[in-house]
């Protein structure tokens, strides 16, 4: 099968700030262009296929954009919350640069297995993303399917990096725009080969 991940459109906060589970709302003034934008590249993509399936992130950034590009294949939208960005627990919606230095070093020092105070790891991203994986080999009935989800950087990257055998750490310094997407062509036994990345 195919797997489309999609990032969703800009949300309205600073850059500066640290921001993932929170439901922020989109930047109403760049969500129609960003939204034209993702659907002509996800057409492209499909080289004239309609998906099997929409999938969201309940995240009203990620629901809002899977809700348009739904509509237009009259399709309904699947919302799972194994979608949603990494939760920063207490870091959430505070500016980068308030947060503790030693606490942003150990981070840097276990990427995959630290946490911020209430929040998740990576390595929780991984392992809810692959459950979510899973479940899609598990109903694909062909392999020509394509299945398409409108999610996060961080649970897209970490997901790209355990589909393609990489180290977990490996695609989070790749670039990956508001509204770009992800395409991997998925085998029956999770192995994937990367078709597109940030198109």
């Amino acid at each position: 099968m195919d797997l489309i991940l999609m990032r969703h459109p800009p949300p309205d906060v600073a850059s500066t700030v640290c921001y993932g589970r929170t439901d922020l709302r989109v930047d109403a003034a760049r969500f129609d262009t960003c939204v034209a934008a993702m659907q002509a590249r996800l057409v492209a993509q499909l080289e004239g296929r309609t998906p099997a399936a929409i999938y969201s992130s309940p995240l009203q950034r990620a629901r809002c954009a899977a809700d348009a590009l739904a509509a237009s294949f009259g399709l309904p939208v699947t919302e799972d919350v194994r979608l949603a960005e990494m939760d920063f627990g207490a870091w959430e919606m505070r500016p980068w640069d308030t947060l503790e230095r030693n606490d942003l070093d150990a981070w840097a020092r276990d990427i995959n297995g630290f946490a911020p105070p209430g929040g998740e790891s990576a390595r929780d991203i991984v392992l809810r993303m692959a459950a979510w994986a899973r479940g899609l080999r598990d109903v694909a009935c062909a392999a020509e399917d394509v299945h398409v989800a409108v999610a996060h950087a961080g649970p897209i990257r970490l997901h790209t990096a355990t589909a393609l055998r990489m180290p977990t750490t490996a695609c989070l310094t790749w670039a990956l725009d508001f509204g770009a997407l992800c395409h991997l062509h998925v085998a029956d036994d999770g192995h994937a080969r990367l078709i597109r990345w940030n198109a």
